[in-house]
Parts: structure tokens; sequence; C-alpha cells
């Protein structure tokens, strides 16, 4: 048995979405309900009766870098050290010790972003997307708004293409993020190696 703790739903949705496109149906992927609660989370899911009985083969957490990927894996390390799990040296990487664990920080902004900036990189090349910025550097002209985050130019994307449910984990269900596109290969590695 094979699991994916990452920390929301819409984090559920793309990785889904990523393992089915190169046929990993069987992990089992659930949310540990933001990256202030990992380290409760791995505490907890060990009572499980999975853990106990040895049938977990893989764990692997997916975790946004945010502003700084390096201190996000020291986070995601300490919280498998602190419950008694062997930690990778590296994001992407796996330590084996009867489960084998991996952890990688999505970050594709030179260490920094989230799962948001790995889909709006997917679609980086489509004709539309310069109206995106397009629409934010207006905004920023007019007003005295200068800085916009990753989900709300995920919100303007989607609008260009759906009238509702603007967000990354339902554009992933309803197939809107091309699986294909190299902005999900380093997910597709670390899904496939676990």
């Amino acid at each position: 048995m094979k699991f994916v703790f990452c920390e929301g739903r819409d984090d559920i949705a793309v990785i889904t979405g990523v393992a089915g496109s190169i046929g990993l149906n069987d992990l089992r992927i659930e949310r540990f309900l933001g990256k202030d609660n990992l380290r409760n989370f791995l505490r907890d899911v060990q009572t499980r009766s999975e853990f106990a009985q040895n049938k977990v083969t893989a764990v692997g957490i997916i975790r946004d870098a945010d502003d700084d990927g390096n201190a996000a894996f020291q986070s995601v390390r300490d919280a498998l050290l602190a419950n008694g799990f062997k930690a990778p040296d590296q994001s992407g990487g796996f330590a084996v010790n009867g489960i084998k664990i991996g952890v990688l920080i999505v970050g594709p902004k030179n260490g920094k972003g989230m799962v948001e900036d790995l889909c709006l990189s997917s679609v980086g090349n489509r004709p539309e997307f310069p109206c995106v910025e397009d629409y934010f550097r207006c905004i920023a002209e007019k007003s005295d708004r200068k800085n916009f985050s990753s989900k709300a130019r995920i919100r303007v994307w989607m609008a260009s293409h759906s009238d509702h449910e603007y967000y990354v984990g339902k554009a992933a269900a309803e197939g809107y993020w091309p699986w294909d596109s190299p902005a999900f290969d380093s997910m597709k590695e670390f899904l496939r190696q676990l």
C-alpha cells in the first residue's frame, strides 16, 4: 500500500490527475490539512491499522515551497524525524527503513511557489495566457494593488474558460491542466519512484 500525503483538496486533485496520466491508480492520496499540521498528522497516521500491520510500503509527502523551498523541505524532514520516520536528504529524494519515504517540495519558481504555479506553468504557452498578465498589469496601473498571488492568476485564467468554480482542484478534476506538460515531469518521476 502506497500513500501520498499533501496539504489540501486542490493538491489532491492535481496529484490524482498527474498520477492517473501515468497509470498510477493505486496510490492513496490524502491531505494533512495544511503545512502546520504535518507533524501531528504523521503522529496520528501511525496508529492506523495499515501502518500497525506493516501493510504500507511507501509514503510520499508533497508540499508547496511557498517562499522558501529549503525551509519547506526542512519542515517536512523535521516532522518525519520527530515521528520516528526516516527522512531523505533532499526534495525529490527517498529514504528507506522498512517504509520508503519520499519528499517532494513543489516550487517551480526557483525553489519558490506552489501547486498553482505548477499548473500555471503547464498552460503558460497557450496563446491566451499573456492576457492574464495584461489583466494584472492593468489593475496594478489603475489601483493601489501591485502584487497578485498565483491563486488570483488561476482564477483569472479559469474565468477565460469557465463561468464557475475558479479553483485549481476543480480545474484539475475537469481536465483543464495538460498532464503531458513538462511542468509536471518532476511530480511524475517522484510518483513513479514511490
